[in-house]
């Protein structure tokens, strides 16, 4: 997982479309989570990484749930990097 975090530099992207989803979906998951607490980080950096942090297995199910709502509206050079991070998302163990 750290690996492909780390990569997404890397990736041939608009990045302030990254930066846009990222804040899109970190914005549904803390909405779904009704997360007044920060249960819920999810950003996209200025050094080009995305660092997350969640606190518990109802969080993260937010955060999937967030990127399978925003999925289909996300450009098509950026799906194939949320699909990703919701697959090892879903590995996660808490």
């Amino acid at each position: 997982m750290d690996e492909i975090l780390k990569s997404i530099g890397k990736i041939p992207i608009n990045h302030e479309q990254l930066g846009h989803w990222v804040r899109s979906v970190e914005i549904t998951a803390k909405h779904l989570r009704n997360d007044r607490d920060n249960k819920i980080i999810f950003k996209y950096t200025e050094q080009k990484n995305i660092d997350y942090f969640l606190v518990d297995l109802k969080s993260r199910d937010c955060l999937i749930k967030a990127i399978e709502i925003h999925l289909p509206q996300i450009p098509e050079g950026l799906q194939g990097f949320f699909s990703v991070l919701k697959y090892n998302l879903k590995k996660t163990k808490f």
